[in-house]
């Protein structure tokens, strides 16, 4: 008698779990249905959406679809910002993060991510532009990372002078940790010694120094340095991507992952520093090129190695840290 109320009880719950679990579907259902009716206000079931399901591209589609017709435009295109950042959906951040600066003029960070990631993605004027806006409008620690960044686009720009003197300006005024990590990060890829020396210095002051010797976040931005909001802690899509970035197949990582196309290595005004660097990584068996970028009156010449589907780039970044060169991804 006693084993058949065992079975009973295990059917009973396997009977909630598969009802419960229809209900759910049914619900997110109907969320989706919801933000495809061109009459409703899709701002619940977008929320509703982003708590539960569990495919980014999924999410992104449905706020893509349905974006004119948001209320809460900055909360929701924030989400929808630091998700496509979660997915290495640059260009997709990018916009999002513009369209939430768009809806909350005052919201700085907003604005100062859509500059970096068009600077990630090889402009230089416009996050320039962005990045003063945001020098001069916002509050420390942030315009102070601004000037940083508006220093590297002088620097791959080839204005060198320019580009210095606003990371010193950064390492004499801040003391913010994040903004001189940032400032070392950017003098090391642009071989700065002196600038990266005087950062190091000022965060071993602050005791940072442990740090400094084991956070070495690729320049200027990559998946490792974007910090995610509170908006996706406990949430199911946060599980889901951390999952697939281990685990998932090669073609559920091409859907949701770029792969890039090169790793920059560096940006010289000098064509014999760019020829060296070339010559050293082809020491190291890496196949370079040279790119002759002009800039104005400024001729830049940036070395990179392509990425060939063969590459095994994880192995490659940390073949070129091993041999002190700074790199970073291009997409």
């Amino acid at each position: 008698m006693s084993i058949l109320k065992t079975i009973f009880r295990y059917n009973l719950i396997l009977i909630l779990l598969l009802l419960s679990t229809s209900l759910w579907g049914a619900d997110l259902n109907q969320y989706y249905k919801t933000v495809q009716n061109s009459k409703e206000v899709p701002d619940r079931a977008l929320n509703e959406i982003f708590r539960q399901e569990t495919s980014a591209s999924k999410i992104l589609e449905a706020v893509g679809s349905c974006k004119d017709r948001i209320q809460e435009k900055y909360d929701i295109f924030t989400k929808a910002a630091n998700l496509a950042l979660m997915c290495g959906r640059f260009d997709l951040a990018q916009q999002y993060f513009q369209l939430a600066f768009d809806a909350n003029q005052e919201a700085w960070y907003s604005l100062y991510m859509s500059a970096a990631l068009l600077y990630e993605q090889g402009e230089f004027e416009l996050p320039y532009l962005k990045f003063r806006v945001v020098q001069e409008k916002a509050q420390a620690p942030l315009k102070d990372k601004a000037r940083a960044m508006g220093g590297a686009v002088l620097l791959s720009q080839g204005k060198s002078e320019a580009g210095i003197k606003q990371l010193a300006a950064c390492i004499a005024t801040s003391s913010d940790d994040g903004v001189l990590y940032l400032v070392y990060d950017i003098a090391s890829a642009f071989s700065l010694s002196e600038i990266k020396d005087a950062a190091a210095k000022k965060l071993k002051a602050g005791g940072f120094e442990a740090r400094l010797a084991s956070e070495k976040a690729a320049f200027p931005i990559t998946p490792s340095r974007i910090f995610l909001s509170s908006d996706y802690s406990g949430t199911t899509i946060s599980k889901a991507v951390e999952s697939q970035s281990r685990t998932s197949t090669q073609a559920e990582q091409d859907a949701s992952v770029r792969r890039p196309v090169a790793i920059q290595v560096g940006s010289f005004g000098s064509e014999t520093n760019a020829k060296n660097m070339e010559k050293k990584l082809k020491v190291l068996g890496l196949k370079p090129a040279v790119n002759t970028v002009k800039s104005g009156d400024k001729t830049l010449y940036k070395v990179s190695i392509p990425v060939d589907a063969n590459m095994d780039v994880n192995n490659t970044v940390l073949l070129l840290k091993d041999n002190g060169i700074e790199s970073y991804y291009v997409f």
